[in-house]
């Protein structure tokens, strides 16, 4: 994912679905310095991890 559609995605008032790994994330902050970005799982979201964006995709519609 590159970094301006990550942005979108953390700033939209919707919940847009996207994966790091075949598991679904929330995205919490795009870290744009070093293109990462801080996520948690959307069913645990006490676990935080920080990955780089391209590892990061989202659904089609």
């Amino acid at each position: 994912m590159n970094k301006e559609r990550a942005k979108e995605i953390f700033h939209s008032p919707d919940m847009i679905q996207v994966h790091h790994k075949d598991r679904e994330i929330y995205i919490e902050e795009v870290i744009e310095r070093n293109e990462m970005a801080r996520i948690h799982p959307t069913d645990q979201p006490n676990i935080v991890q920080k990955v780089p964006l391209y590892e990061l995709k989202e659904l089609d519609q």
